[in-house]
């Protein structure tokens, strides 16, 4: 019993410490799931707002946010007013974990600003906003779901 009890005391510790990925989710730092490099190089650094990061690329900004919402209420909202459905590869490099994204992107004299939402789990979600000067929405449409799959590439699974 002697030798039980220090193995069992391990057990209990690593059970204690393990996190969900609920709390995961929550203590995941918005700046920290892009990088320079994935839509240019970043001019400045990231500044943080509470659950939202901004990002300043050479040719575009991003605001990333992290949200605790139901995907089919954000979705709605971006869809009913001419947005769009996608599938992105939200998994870590090797793997495939297709998720569940819309996107609505709108040209605004020459800046073409996207917002997205992609689902992370239930009730946990990923915004992005870019902003972008082109004329093209399929363009800025492309990098902003590129930049949501290298995102959740990064979100701690």
């Amino acid at each position: 019993m002697i030798r039980l009890l220090p193995v069992l005391l391990l057990a209990l510790t690593a059970c204690s410490t393990a996190q969900t990925p609920a709390q995961d989710f929550e203590d995941t730092d918005p700046c920290s799931l892009l990088q320079s490099g994935d839509a240019g190089q970043m001019n400045g650094s990231p500044t943080r707002t509470d659950r939202s990061c901004d990002f300043p690329f050479d040719s575009l900004t991003v605001r990333l946010t992290l949200l605790n919402a139901k995907f089919a209420d954000e979705s709605q909202k971006l869809l009913s007013d001419g947005g769009y459905g996608a599938v992105i590869d939200g998994g870590q490099p090797g793997e495939s974990d297709d998720r569940p994204l819309t996107s609505k992107c709108v040209d605004a004299s020459g800046e073409v600003t996207c917002d997205a939402v992609v689902e992370v789990r239930d009730g946990q979600l990923v915004g992005l906003k870019v902003l972008q000067r082109s004329h093209d929405l399929n363009v800025v449409g492309q990098v902003t779901q590129g930049l949501a799959a290298k995102a959740m590439g990064r979100l701690p699974r």
